[in-house]
């Protein structure tokens, strides 16, 4: 499934376009509902280094147009960290990257979850250069009026081992790999 054009044009950054955008491919390989143990604890599947293009066009994508957030030029010279500033969801860019089509984590991407909430903490600022790891814990999972949810815990820090900032994430996912199944196959392009 190809991204829809009218959502090419945010596609900026050679990380955007080298992403995998349609998450119904190699789905099989995604950790499940039923999968995911409550306890597991370990890296993700990539790093994120930080580069000024990556914030300007996440942040242009939500929306904003002030230069501190658009103009990695401007924003050296004015703003309060001397670096571009971030939108303050811009982990969620972070997270999706750095977390793999398989293992700890990869559930983020099922076909057919829905999003119950999150709660991103950004301890401080994202700085150009930076290489971001990812450390992930599955939180919790349990059954709630029929609906299985999940989070986990992500940490971020940087090459020097500091901490900027963390997500929980929470999903509403597909109860079994059968489930994910027929969600995907809803998906796919008929002729």
């Amino acid at each position: 499934m190809a991204l829809p054009s009218r959502l090419t044009q945010y596609m900026e950054t050679s990380k955007q376009r080298e992403f995998a955008q349609d998450f119904t491919v190699g789905w099989e390989t995604y950790e499940t509902w039923e999968d995911a143990t409550v306890g597991d604890h370990g890296p993700a599947a990539h790093t994120f280094t930080i580069d000024d293009e990556d914030i300007a066009a996440y942040n242009r994508s939500c929306g904003e147009t002030g230069p501190l957030y658009v103009d990695p030029e401007y924003a050296r010279q004015h703003s309060p960290t001397g670096q571009i500033l971030q939108h303050p969801i811009f982990a969620t860019t972070i997270g999706f990257y750095t977390v793999g089509a398989c293992g700890i984590g990869s559930w983020m991407r099922t076909p057919g979850a829905r999003n119950p909430g999150q709660i991103i903490e950004t301890i401080e600022p994202y700085r150009n250069g930076e290489i971001v790891t990812n450390t992930i814990t599955t939180k919790e999972k349990f059954i709630q009026r029929g609906k299985h949810y999940i989070t986990m815990f992500m940490e971020f820090h940087n090459q020097e081992g500091t901490l900027k900032g963390t997500w929980e994430c929470s999903l509403i996912l597909p109860a079994s790999k059968a489930d994910v199944a027929r969600f995907a196959d809803a998906l796919k392009p008929r002729s």
